[in-house]
C-alpha cells in the first residue's frame, strides 16, 4: 500500500470525490433531459431508453475488460485516460447531430464512466490503510449522493435556461477542470514493483501477463474459488437488485397511492439523497471504529426492514417521507463500508480485477432486480416489490455475516499489507508487526496516513 503525506491524502480524496461527482451526475442527468432529447431527435420512448441501456452496457463491458489491465498499468494512468475520454465524449454528446451519433457518444461516455468507477474504488484501496479506509471511502462515495441531489438538478437547470446541449457542455467543462488536479495529485504506483524478487505471489502474477481472453478467464476465475471474494460479489448482486428494483417503481407507486405530482416525487428523492449525503462520511468514520463488516450487516438489515415496510404505509405521507430519509441513511451506511470491505478481499495487484468483477455482477443484479420487480408490481402491487427487495437486502447481510471475515477481526487475518496468497476467506496478508509502519496512528483516525517509512519491501503494500 503506497503511503503519502496527510496533505497528499486529503487532496487525493478531493480529486476522487470530483471524479465520482461528474461521472454520476452525467449518468443520472440523462433522465431529466430525455423529453428535450426526444423532441430534438424525434425519437420514441423505446429509443430514448436505449440511451440509458447503452451507457450501462458499455460501462459493464469495459469495466470487466480492463479490470486486470488496471492492476497491470496502475490506477493513475487509467483514471487520467478515462477522464480525458469522458470529457471528450460528454462534449460530443452536446454536439450530436442525430440520434445515432448521440447513442454512440453515450456508449463511449458510459465506457469511460465504468473505468472511472472501477479505478476510483481501487485507488482508495491502494492508498489508504484498511483501518482508515472506511472514512476515505465514505468521503469519496458522498460524491455519488452529491451528484444525485446537486449535479442532476444543476444539469436540468442549465438545460431549461439554455438548452440540453449546454447541459452536456457544462459537465464536459467540469471534467476538463479536473484534468490539472488529476495530473498533479493522483499518486503513481508501479503494480509490478511488488511482484519482483521473493515478494511476488502466484496469485498476483497473472496481473502482469498479457491481457487476453484466456487471461481474463484465469484472472476472474481464481476469485470464484475463494469464499471471501465470492461472498462480497454475491452480496453486491443482491444489494444492487434490491435497491434499484425498489427505486424503479417508487414514482409510480407514489403517484398511484398518494396522487403526487412529478415535482413532489422528486422531493422524495431529494430528501432521501440528503440523508445519504450526510450519512456517507459518518458511516465510513464509524465503520473504521466499529468494524466495516458489522456496519454493513446491521445497516443492511435496517434497509431490509424499511424496504419491506414502506409500501404498506397508507394515508401517512409524512411517515413515507421519513421512511425514505431513513432509507437513504441506511443505504449510505451500507455502501461505503461494503466498498471498503470489498477492497480488502484482494491484494493491490489483483484489487482492480475483483472490483471489476463485482461491478459487472452488480449490473446483472440491477437488470434482474428491475425485471423481477416489474413482474411483481404488475401482478401483486408495490407491497410485493418491497417484500422481495427486503428479502434480497436481508440475504446480502446474511451472506456478509456468515462468509466474510473482516481483516483484523475475530477469526480473521490482520490488516492486508501485501500480495501474499489469500487464505480461504480471500483476505490477503497479515497485519504489520508492532512497531512497523502503520502503527503510529491510532486506529480509526480518518485522513491521517502513517508517516512515510521509505520504500516498501517486496510483498509489502
Amino acid at each position: 500500500m503506497t503511503e503519502t503525506s496527510r496533505e497528499g491524502n486529503n487532496r487525493l480524496i478531493v480529486v476522487l470525490f470530483g471524479l465520482m461527482f461528474v461521472a454520476v451526475a452525467d449518468n443520472q442527468m440523462i433522465s431529466p433531459l430525455l423529453p428535450d432529447l426526444m423532441a430534438a431527435f424525434a425519437m420514441g420512448a423505446g429509443q430514448a431508453g436505449l440511451l440509458v441501456s447503452v451507457y450501462a452496457i458499455a460501462a459493464a463491458v469495459v469495466s470487466f475488460a480492463i479490470g486486470p489491465l488496471s492492476d497491470r498499468t496502475g490506477r493513475r494512468k487509467m483514471l487520467i485516460a478515462a477522464l480525458i475520454v469522458f470529457t471528450a465524449a460528454t462534449l460530443l454528446c452536446g454536439l450530436a447531430w442525430d440520434y445515432a451519433s448521440l447513442v454512440a457518444f453515450r456508449a463511449v461516455t458510459g465506457a469511460a464512466a465504468g473505468a472511472l468507477s472501477l479505478n476510483i474504488t481501487a485507488c482508495i484501496g491502494d492508498h489508504y490503510p484498511y483501518r482508515r479506509r472506511g472514512a476515505a471511502m465514505g468521503l469519496v462515495m458522498s460524491g455519488y449522493f452529491a451528484a444525485m441531489i446537486l449535479g442532476v438538478p444543476a444539469g436540468a437547470f442549465v438545460a431549461e435556461a439554455w438548452s440540453w446541449r449546454w447541459a452536456f457542455g457544462a459537465f464536459a467543462g467540469a471534467g476538463l477542470l479536473l484534468w490539472a488536479p488529476a495530473l498533479v495529485f493522483l499518486p503513481s504506483r508501479d503494480p509490478a514493483a511488488n511482484l519482483g524478487g521473493t515478494g511476488g505471489s502466484a496469485s498476483a502474477a497473472p496481473a502482469i501477463q498479457r491481457v487476453s481472453i484466456s487471461n481474463l478467464v484465469r484472472s476472474y476465475g481464481r476469485f470464484l474459488t475463494r469464499t471471501g471474494p465470492l461472498a462480497v460479489i454475491a452480496a453486491s448482486f443482491l444489494v444492487s437488485a434490491s435497491t434499484v428494483g425498489f427505486i424503479t417503481y417508487v414514482g409510480t407507486w407514489l403517484r398511484d397511492a398518494y396522487g403526487l405530482s412529478t415535482d413532489w416525487i422528486g422531493m422524495v428523492f431529494l430528501f432521501s439523497g440528503l440523508g445519504a449525503l450526510l450519512g456517507s462520511p459518518l458511516a465510513g468514520y464509524l465503520s473504521d471504529r466499529a468494524g466495516k463488516r458489522g456496519v454493513v450487516v446491521v445497516s443492511g438489515l435496517v434497509m431490509a426492514g424499511l424496504l419491506a415496510a414502506i409500501p404498506w404505509i397508507t394515508g401517512l405521507l409524512a411517515v413515507v417521507f421519513a421512511g425514505f430519509i431513513l432509507t437513504g441513511i441506511a443505504g449510505a451506511f451500507r455502501h461505503a463500508p461494503l466498498q471498503a470491505l470489498v477492497t480488502a478481499m484482494a491484494s493491490d495487484e489483483e484489487r482492480g480485477t475483483l472490483i471489476a468483477l463485482k461491478n459487472t455482477v452488480a449490473e446483472f443484479g440491477i437488470a434482474g432486480g428491475t425485471a423481477l420487480c416489474g413482474v411483481l408490481y404488475v401482478a401483486f402491487g408495490y407491497p410485493s416489490v418491497g417484500a422481495a427487495c427486503g428479502v434480497m437486502a436481508a440475504a446480502a447481510s446474511v451472506v456478509i455475516l456468515i462468509w466474510v471475515r473482516e481483516p483484523g477481526g475475530p477469526g480473521g487475518p490482520g490488516e492486508p499489507d501485501g500480495p501474499g496468497t489469500p487464505d480461504e476467506s480471500g483476505e490477503p496478508g497479515d497485519s504489520d508487526p508492532p512497531g512497523e509502519p502503520g502503527d503510529s496512528v491510532p486506529p480509526g483516525e480518518p485522513g491521517e496516513p502513517d508517516p512515510p517509512a521509505g520504500p516498501a519491501e517486496p510483498g509489502q503494500t
